[in-house]
């Protein structure tokens, strides 16, 4: 994951096993994410000079006589300054250049000019891990699971995340051509490039016969609680009674923004949460007398990479108003950024203040246990590692152990999963084999390997009913 994102952690948590997968956020890496670290005051004049007199020397001596080897596109200077933001030794500092900065912002809003997706980066191509609602991927029919291995004819296996986002973006109304794996079968689409904003997506949706407003919010940008309040008021025109609020992977934003959607549910004096800064001095914020828009229930999804603004939310509606989480422990990132705009327009992001919830709980590095808990099996659960030779029975290797685990999680019966190409496993490959109209030899080679993760991401994400979902079809009776 990259290294900068307001109000989100770049060293998230991650489920991977093995095998370095980033997830971006469509053509943009969704980087919201935080910047820390304390100045500290009150030392004498003399050794603040001191100092200086050795950060001047050290510059010199680099600026001047380093044999610069690397291959990174950052100036030198650049280079050293984030060095310095890093020795912080706190995960949220950063030092943001103006193109950063720039990147940032467009992230946190969730507009961008693209085709709508998020995706995940494996050695044979990108998985797509969402299409958003009323994009061009989405009228395309791309699907959650799908593999793009081309794009514009050119096979991205071995690119970077930043690559791939770098070949989807383009002008608005221009078109990309991707070919997609799906389920073993190759599709090509065409999707026409547009302005697209992916931080809200809503629908009503009927469970045991009760109509349920369901709102996902996947980042917390600015005047999205302007878009949320439309929403919540149609659902109020249709009489929704219950609505389930989506915040599974939301690492946060803006903490206003939380401020302002958690005002359009809260009674007038209460607390939303409260802050304290490095002195122990705490300000509480409490909801205003705008209009409320009340729900009999509400439900709130959230994972293990839920974080910051999006605890904020969780926190201030499940003790303020009863809401219910439903999933993972959240994230625990209790800590707000502030950011400050340097010389050249560059931008230093660093942590002012912890946040509270409204009882006055401080949630960093525990998160918010659910009420219900989910437990949920995606693409990020399984190993990949480098795979350069086939494998038959009798060999042995960490590759043979992986396409294991798949084959299980596919329903083919392998009875052991440690890496020894056993005679079972051979008999569930080739029934894996011949269902997907391959050489039924027995012999695990790259391209089974290839249609075998094709046919993992289509079922876990399209045959596979949402956990989630299932679990609301007990809770809403």
């Amino acid at each position: 994951m990259d290294d900068f994102q307001f109000e989100y952690d770049q060293k998230k948590k991650t489920r991977l096993k093995k095998g370095p997968i980033c997830v971006l956020m469509c053509i943009i890496c969704l980087m919201i994410g935080g910047v820390a670290g304390y100045f500290i005051h009150g030392f004498q004049m003399s050794y603040h000079h001191d100092e200086s007199d050795i950060y001047n020397e050290i510059a010199q001596i680099i600026e001047s006589d380093f044999l610069d080897t690397s291959d990174s596109k950052m100036s030198l200077q650049e280079r050293m300054l984030s060095g310095m933001v890093l020795a912080l030794g706190d995960p949220y500092s950063s030092y943001l250049s103006l193109e950063q900065s720039q990147s940032l912002n467009a992230s946190i809003n969730g507009t961008f000019e693209g085709i709508g997706i998020t995706f995940t980066m494996v050695d044979d191509g990108a998985i797509v891990l969402d299409v958003y609602q009323d994009t061009p991927a989405k009228k395309a029919g791309i699907l959650s699971g799908d593999i793009i291995t081309h794009i514009e004819g050119t096979s991205i296996a071995g690119y970077s995340s930043d690559k791939v986002k770098e070949m989807i973006q383009g002008e608005k109304q221009s078109q990309v051509k991707l070919r997609l794996l799906r389920d073993g079968k190759v599709h090509e689409v065409t999707a026409v490039r547009q302005n697209v904003d992916t931080s809200v997506t809503s629908s009503i949706m009927t469970i045991n016969h009760q109509s349920v407003g369901y709102l996902r919010i996947v980042t917390f940008g600015e005047n999205i609680s302007e878009n949320i309040e439309k929403i919540l008021q149609e659902m109020k025109a249709q009489n929704v009674e219950k609505i389930i609020i989506d915040l599974r992977d939301n690492s946060g934003g803006y903490l206003n923004a939380a401020q302002e959607i958690l005002d359009l549910f809260i009674p007038k004096g209460q607390i939303l949460f409260s802050l304290e800064d490095k002195d122990g001095e705490s300000e509480e914020y409490k909801a205003t007398s705008r209009e409320k828009y009340v729900f009999e229930q509400g439900y709130i999804f959230v994972n293990d990479q839920t974080a910051s603004a999006s605890e904020v939310l969780s926190a201030g509606l499940k003790e303020n108003l009863g809401y219910l989480l439903v999933g993972e422990t959240t994230y625990g990132k209790g800590v707000a950024q502030t950011q400050v705009t340097l010389s050249q327009s560059a931008v230093l992001k660093y942590t002012h203040e912890k946040w509270l919830t409204p009882h006055g709980t401080w949630i960093n590095g525990t998160g918010l246990k659910p009420d219900y808990e989910v437990s949920t099996t995606s693409i990020q659960d399984f190993h990949f590692g480098e795979m350069t030779t086939s494998y038959q029975y009798d060999d042995v290797d960490d590759n043979i152990q992986y396409m294991q685990e798949m084959l299980k999680a596919l329903g083919y019966p392998v009875e052991r999963q440690d890496g020894y190409f056993s005679k079972q496993t051979t008999k569930a490959l080739q029934a894996f084999e011949k269902d997907y109209h391959l050489t039924q030899d027995g012999v695990y080679s790259t391209n089974d390997r290839f249609i075998l993760l094709s046919a993992l991401t289509y079922h876990l994400y399209q045959e596979k009913e949402d956990a989630y979902l299932q679990k609301m079809n007990q809770l809403i009776q």
